[in-house]
């Protein structure tokens, strides 16, 4: 009877504990490493005619992150496109190093949290050959903005979901180097993009 008395407490816990196991569907605190592919379109005021050349590109990135806690997370990301598509294009890349904080909503019981996010971004561009009063000329342009986004994680389990986000930055180049001579000009510079991605959160 002692026995009995004993082990009824000790299973009803351990059944309360699997329980609440189970009913954990996501947990966006810790690192996470998220790996993605990406589509981009740049415009400029500046590059009327260079950007509608060839206005979209293709890519691949990856992103770190921080969650304190179930709302908010830290991340630096880095992706990289090629913008070769309908020109005969030596060079035609974008590369763009991004750091900001991250707004997670909804909580651990739901499988589908959504996100808004801003942040810092540093844009690199590079293009080859372009033709300016007669000469070729190999373009180079580097520059801050401001990156905003928005997507959702689906959790295939509490460790590890799909990433669907669409974001963008706009800013200036405020460097601005052809054929290595650098010009006073500040081209403006915007883009709109569209990723899809696996996210690992490393938090068991």
């Amino acid at each position: 009877m002692l026995r009995q008395i004993i082990l009824l407490p000790l299973l009803f816990l351990t059944a309360s504990t699997l329980l609440r196991a189970q009913d954990i569907q996501s947990n966006t605190e810790g690192v996470n490493v998220h790996l993605y592919g990406s589509l981009v379109q740049w415009s400029s005021t500046f590059f009327d005619q260079l950007d509608e050349s060839d206005p979209n590109g293709i890519g691949v990135g990856v992103r770190l992150g921080y969650g304190f806690n179930q709302r908010f997370e830290a991340f630096a990301q880095y992706e990289a496109q090629t913008l070769k598509f309908k020109s005969e294009w030596d060079i035609n890349q974008m590369a763009t190093l991004v750091a900001g904080i991250r707004a997670n909503f909804g909580g651990t019981l739901q499988k589908v949290r959504p996100f808004i996010e801003g942040g810092y971004a540093l844009t690199n561009l590079k293009i080859k050959p372009v033709l300016l009063n007669g000469r070729f000329y190999e373009f180079q342009l580097k520059g801050p903005g401001v990156w905003l986004g928005g997507g959702v994680n689906y959790f295939i389990t509490p460790t590890l979901s799909i990433n669907g986000r669409i974001g963008g930055t706009f800013g200036k180049f405020n460097s601005f180097l052809a054929n290595g001579q650098g010009f006073e000009d500040r081209p403006d510079v915007r883009t709109f993009r569209a990723s899809l991605g696996i996210v690992y959160f490393f938090n068991q």
